[in-house]
């Protein structure tokens, strides 16, 4: 190739360079400057990664490091028997924006894992909706398989009613 060859063809990659770099500076631009702008992400995306499955074995490793566990299943079956320290809150009662349910464990600057009777439970996932629509902004955890796996594996569990939640 010959020595302007060459140099046309720098200049070619050059001004293609330079191009793209004064669309993209434009675009956002523009972008921050619009009233509506471009969501680069769809929110209902976002709001899908705050909400993140997770096995009772890393369930147990975020349990001894003090998250805290919340027990969406109904009181009697709270009250039977529970992960050691959970909070009760019932998934229905949560749903119900009447229901006066108390979230002051928001309160507290701990990671969130909720249960509740395994995968075919959707009790977990309606009480973490719940908790993300009052303003809960980290990752909420949800056991996959729920209290009976965490039984069947003989983690930290307690049994009999507690007072309050």
């Amino acid at each position: 190739m010959s020595a302007s060859k060459k140099r046309i063809t720098r200049r070619f990659i050059k001004d293609i360079f330079v191009i793209l770099v004064a669309a993209g500076i434009t675009g956002i631009v523009i972008n921050l400057l619009h009233p509506r702008g471009f969501i680069l992400v769809s929110r209902q995306a976002l709001e899908a990664r705050t909400i993140v499955a997770i096995s009772s074995e890393e369930a147990k490793i975020k349990h001894a490091a003090g998250a805290v566990f919340i027990d969406a299943r109904e009181k009697d079956e709270y009250d039977d028997a529970r992960i050691t320290q959970a909070i009760n809150v019932p998934a229905l009662d949560a749903a119900d924006s009447k229901s006066g349910t108390d979230f002051a464990f928001l309160e507290k600057p701990a990671e969130i894992v909720i249960y509740c009777d395994g995968p075919s439970c959707g009790a977990s996932a309606m009480l973490a909706e719940a908790i993300r629509k009052r303003g809960y902004k980290r990752t909420i955890y949800i056991t996959e398989k729920g209290f009976p796996d965490w039984k069947s594996k003989g983690y930290p569990m307690e049994r009999g009613e507690q007072d309050g939640k």
